[in-house]
């Protein structure tokens, strides 16, 4: 079966968001940046109890920390998403943005230059949108595969 299809910078960003919040590393940082500041205010209201000062002064911060871990997670969601959005315009002629011309046989997957056999997926993943996510071989990225020309052997990969 072959099928041309098109990724579009929404497509490719869609992917990209996907793995980063897939990525450990960046839950990771999220995490610890979400939780410092309430560990640092934590630390000052002991301080302020074992000098015997009043913690009513503690009081606004410690109800604005409440609310930090939201703030800051949907900040940090922002500010990554219009930094991606950014990078992908600037790589834009680098990545596999544009038209493809994919063809499926009974063993392998071909486009242009890619090309893998049905035993070299290590998994699919339902991508955001219209497209599969495709992981092959030792491949650190994927390979967008359009939903509707998917057969069973692509699905049986699902994760």
């Amino acid at each position: 079966m072959k099928k041309k299809f098109t990724i579009t910078e929404e497509d490719y960003f869609n992917y990209q968001w996907h793995m980063f919040k897939e990525n450990p590393t960046a839950k990771r940082t999220m995490y610890i940046q979400m939780a410092l500041p309430i560990l640092v205010f934590i630390a000052i209201a002991i301080f302020y109890y074992a000098t015997g000062k009043e913690l009513k002064g503690l009081l606004p911060l410690g109800l604005v920390l409440v609310l930090w871990p939201f703030i800051y997670q949907f900040f940090f969601n922002r500010t990554m998403k219009k930094k991606l959005k950014q990078l992908i315009q600037k790589m834009k002629k680098d990545l596999p943005i544009g038209d493809h011309h994919a063809s499926m046989d009974e063993k392998s997957i071909h486009d242009g230059d890619i090309d893998f056999a049905y035993e070299d997926i290590r998994y699919v993943m339902d991508g955001d949108g219209e497209f599969y996510y495709i992981f092959y071989k030792d491949a650190p990225s994927a390979y967008l595969l359009p939903k509707d020309m998917a057969n069973d052997a692509v699905k049986a990969k699902m994760q």
